[in-house]
């Protein structure tokens, strides 16, 4: 079997004291969680999902954060686009094929539908990084589920577009 390398961290941003290789882009609004502010930034080559939560049975404020390499945007965006969001017959993803992976410099980086994504009866999609270890747990995957009214409705899939663009325009 093929041992995969799980990466360091790259250590929790700091969102009041950014470092010189982290810059802030946009915050999400999960309506199911209100309380929990998440942020989107960039840190070296690498994209990063930043919580701030309330630890109900530890009571005290905590951080997590799942990292992907920058060049899976455009990936993302793809596989929402035209595979996720596209009809069968049209070249999409068939109700069977729920998963989706590619490799980005080492990196195992998927994607999973979801039937129950952050609340009952709400799809969406858990996006996952399995070469990089859980900050809480400290056991791989990284895992940032986002539901699918988000991408959406939400306007986060435009969002998302609009950063692979820049990526690859070398303007982040």
């Amino acid at each position: 079997m093929n041992q995969k390398t799980v990466l360091f961290p790259l250590g929790l941003i700091d969102p009041d004291n950014l470092k010189k290789d982290e810059k802030f882009l946009f915050s999400i609004k999960y309506e199911m969680f209100p309380d929990e502010t998440v942020r989107l930034f960039i840190k070296g080559n690498c994209l990063v999902v930043h919580f701030v939560f309330w630890r109900k049975l530890k009571k005290h404020w905590d951080m997590e954060q799942k990292e992907f390499p920058l060049e899976v945007l455009s990936w993302l965006v793809d596989r929402f686009e035209n595979g996720c969001f596209k009809p069968q017959d049209q070249g999409g993803v068939s109700d069977f094929e729920r998963s989706l992976r590619k490799e980005f410099n080492g990196e195992s980086i998927g994607i999973n539908a979801m039937a129950h994504c952050c609340a009952e009866n709400l799809p969406g999609f858990n996006i996952w990084n399995a070469s990089r270890a859980s900050y809480i747990s400290e056991i791989p995957p990284q895992q940032w589920d986002i539901p699918r009214n988000m991408l959406l409705e939400g306007g986060l899939l435009e969002k998302l577009k609009d950063l692979a663009l820049r990526y690859e325009a070398g303007e982040l």
